[in-house]
Order: structure tokens, then C-alpha cells, then sequence
């Protein structure tokens, strides 16, 4: 099923309250918050990001191909507005006609500064960038396309370095006047648009800190629809559990909705030392790669996140998806989720009494049911450092992907005889059903079992 955000945009802004909820949340009565979001099917919440040298008809013609349904980019203010009050939007005209003719959604990044005003935290340049945001949703009203409030604002690299410390309440306070100006000229320009705030990067004791400076300060009542962050932490997707699930302890405790939504915009794996490099053994950093591009798509939808965003498509990194010469691991396996679970949903997790192994149920509206099975690291060994981000609400919990110990695991399944399985790369076998269960030996691979067809 193939619905565009504007369907769901005119559903939730325009319908019946509770059945606009219905629509997206499955009964949850969060109605304002969930506008303009796809359905959790899989690959409709699934996306990549693009730069500048990978936006071509053909990078967008490979992502389809995946079966990836997002793509996030800058729009560089500066490249827009080189005169005041002058916009030239025919460099961007490009990318999103293309990005329309294959169909993909987009998170448009609204990026950063412009020297014709100075920085966009101080006026004028805050109302300008305001502005720009606007002729932005108001230009492109017909495109599927969210709007995300800057990039790591809790951070110099990318706030700038004016003084402040990243991660500190004085960027907090300068961000939060910053979208509080610009999601209502959003939404002014467009009622339909979707205004992504946050953009956080990492999720450990310090951007927590900043996170919740935010959140006292009602950044989530500014006007944005959603959350959106970048969780650069730990050694491994599982760790999000603990991370997604402090923050949306914070969003109540500043007066939202645990359901709030949230969108991870920007995480990948890199196979060098990168930051979030998981570690473990450099040979085979592209089969880890492979391994936390899947798990990492399948954690976020456990953890109820709306779109997940791999960073990135192609670059100089180390956190490439795509290689034009030669498939990655990482994509092969790309291909082989969609292909598995394309217009299957998340119904559970099934619990087989060890909590570092996941299995995730999935069915399809032709009562159709597949498991996904793996396993995962350990928790690192006591180290002050981490400790002390314990202490501090950090969540780098797990040891290197080196440190998962494969084993066999009994999984229960409402199946006779054998079942098909495929393997994270596509290959495929058997499994004999015994008793009720189906013996697996889980790795850090996810595997796909086909329980009904």
C-alpha cells in the first residue's frame, strides 16, 4: 500500500479527530503529532541520506531500486537567498522533480546561516531564516517533503563557535528561539507542512542535558510535529532501547506524550573510526556494517521511531551504503529486508527468555507471518568512563560486535514440519519444527523465517 504524505496530511489535519488517529496509530488518539507520517510498513519508513555529489536521477534511480522510500538533504540557505529577499530555487527545483519522478519522500534539512544576515540565532538573521523556511513550504506545498529545523544544533560544529560550549543550556535557549520563530512561519505558509525540531546528535549524558534544556524550555510546544534525532551512540543498534526510552521519559516530564513522534534522521555505521564506530575486529567492519544497517531499521521500528534515515548514501566516510562498482554488504542486506518483508508491519517482540536475543514478529494484511531472528553483544565490562555515563543517564552499554557469542536458541513458531529461512545476504534453508519451536543458531546476523506464507 502506497499512500502519499499529502493523503495523510489532509487525513489527520482535516478528518475526524480519533479516526485521523486511527489511521496512522492504530487507535492512538495522537492525532496533531502523527500528521503527514507514513504507516510503519515496511520499506515505506526506510531512507538514506544524500549530498550534494550523490543527488544525481541515477543515485535516485539505485535507491529506489533498494526499495528505500526517503532521502534527507540540505537546503543550504545561502544557495537559495544571495540576495535579500530573493530566492532562486532552481537548484532545488531539480533535486525534488527528480526525487518526485522516483518517488521517493524527502527530509528537507533547513541549512544553516546566511552571511547576508549572520548567524540564525540573533536577529536579523532568526527572522530570515524564518522566512526562508516558509518560501521553502509554501514552494514546495506539493512535494512530499518534512521540514527538519537545522542539523546537531547541540553542537560547534554545526551551531558555530560563538562562545558557547555545545551541549549547553545557552545553545539550547538560542536554538529554541530559533524554531519557536520558524515552525509557526512554517506552518503560516503551509497548514499541511511537517516541522521536524531537534536534529540531536548522539544520544548520551551530554546532548540528554541539552535535550532536556529544550524540553523545559517547550520546545515540543512550539509547533513542530516531531522529534527528530541522531543517535550516534554505543557499539550497537540495541542500545537505542535504553536511549529512546529515557528520552521519551523526559518528554513527560516536560508535559508531552511519551508518544510524541520521533524520527531518526541521520545514523550510520562506519567502517573506520568514525564517529559511532562500533569496534571490533577491522576485517570485518563491511559485515558489522551490513548487520547495524538491518538491526538498526528493525530496532527503530520496535521503538515505535516513524522514519529511520542511514547515513549515508556514498561518500569518503567510511559509513557508505553504495558502491557503484561493486554491491556492498550492507545493501545486499538492504535488499534482502525489503524484499523478505515489503508490506509487512511489526506486530511483536517475541520473548524467548534471553534478553540479548531479538525476535521480532511481522505479518501482512494476507495473514502472512515472518520472524527476523539475531542476537546481540553483552554489556561492556565495568570502565569508569562508561560507568560514569551511567551515572549520568549515557546508554554506550554494549561491547563490540566481536564480543557476540553465536548460539543455538529454540523459537516458537505456529508452523509444522520445516520452514523456510533466509539469511541476511539471501541465502536460503530450512528449519525443522519440533515440539512447537524451531532451533536457529542466532549470530549478529539478522535471518528471516517464513512461518506462513
Amino acid at each position: 500500500m502506497n499512500i502519499s504524505l499529502p493523503f495523510f496530511r489532509f487525513v489527520l489535519r482535516n478528518a475526524c479527530p480519533l479516526f485521523a488517529a486511527a489511521v496512522i496509530l492504530g487507535g492512538t488518539a495522537e492525532c496533531l503529532h502523527a500528521a503527514g507520517l507514513p504507516e510503519p510498513v515496511i520499506p515505506n519508513t526506510w531512507g538514506v541520506q544524500l549530498k550534494g555529489q550523490n543527488s544525481t536521477p541515477n543515485d535516485m534511480a539505485a535507491i529506489k531500486g533498494l526499495g528505500l522510500k526517503w532521502v534527507r538533504k540540505g537546503f543550504a540557505w545561502e544557495g537559495v537567498e544571495k540576495q535579500k529577499g530573493v530566492y532562486d530555487f532552481s537548484g532545488l527545483d531539480k533535486f525534488m522533480n527528480d526525487a518526485k519522478a522516483h518517488g521517493l519522500s524527502v527530509i528537507g534539512c533547513i541549512a544553516f546561516s546566511n552571511k547576508l544576515y549572520g548567524h540564525a540565532k540573533d536577529e536579523p538573521a532568526r527572522s530570515a531564516y524564518a522566512r526562508y523556511a516558509a518560501a521553502l513550504a509554501s514552494h514546495y506545498k506539493n512535494y512530499d517533503v518534512i521540514w527538519e529545523i537545522w542539523n546537531e544544533p547541540n553542537t560547534m560544529t554545526f551551531w558555530g563557535r560563538h562562545g558557547g560550549v555545545g551541549n549547553s543550556e545557552q545553545y539550547a535557549n538560542e536554538y529554541y528561539s530559533l524554531v519557536a520563530v520558524t515552525a509557526p512561519a512554517i506552518h503560516k505558509a503551509n497548514p499541511q507542512a511537517i516541522v521536524l525540531g531537534g536534529a540531536v546528535s548522539g544520544l548520551w549524558s551530554a546532548s540528554f542535558n541539552w535535550t532536556e534544556f529544550c524540553f523545559k524550555k517547550g520546545i515540543l510546544k512550539t509547533g513542530i510535529d516531531v522529534w527528530s534525532v541522531h543517535p550516534y551512540i554505543g557499539s550497537c543498534p540495541e542500545d537505542y532501547l535504553l536511549a529512546y526510552e529515557k528520552m521519551r521519559g523526559m518528554m513527560v516530564a516536560a508535559g508531552a506524550s511519551k508518544d510524541f513522534p520521533v524520527i531518526n534522521s541521520e545514523r550510520g555505521f562506519p567502517i573506520g573510526k568514525a564517529e559511532g564506530y562500533a569496534g571490533g575486529d577491522p576485517a570485518l567492519s563491511l559485515e558489522y556494517q551490513a548487520w547495524h544497517c538491518v538491526r538498526q531499521y528493525l530496532i527503530d521500528m520496535l521503538c515505535g521511531v516513524k522514519v529511520t534515515s542511514w547515513y549515508e548514501w556514498s561518500g569518503k566516510e567510511g559509513f557508505s551504503l553504495h558502491n557503484p562498482a561493486t554491491p556492498t554488504p550492507a545493501s545486499k542486506a538492504v535488499k534482502v529486508l525489503v524484499d523478505q518483508l515489503s508490506g509487512y508491519r511489526l506486530d511483536k517482540r517475541v520473548d524467548i527468555g534471553a534478553p540479548l536475543d531479538f525476535v521480532l514478529r511481522f505479518t501482512n494484511g494476507r495473514g502472512a507471518v515472518k520472524l527476523v531472528a539475531w542476537t546481540t553483544a553483552p554489556p561492556r565490562e565495568s570502565n569508569p568512563t562508561y560507568d560514569k555515563e551511567r551515572e549520568m543517564g549515557g546508554t554506550q552499554m554494549s561491547a563490540p560486535p566481536d564480543k557476540i557469542v553465536p548460539h543455538a536458541a529454540k523459537i516458537p513458531v505456529e508452523a509444522a514440519g520445516s520452514v523456510p529461512v533466509s539469511q541476511i545476504y539471501g541465502q536460503p534453508g530450512t528449519a525443522m519444527v519440533s515440539g512447537g519451536t524451531v532451533e536457529l543458531k542466532l549470530t549478529g546476523a539478522p535471518q528471516y523465517v517464513t512461518v506462513h506464507h
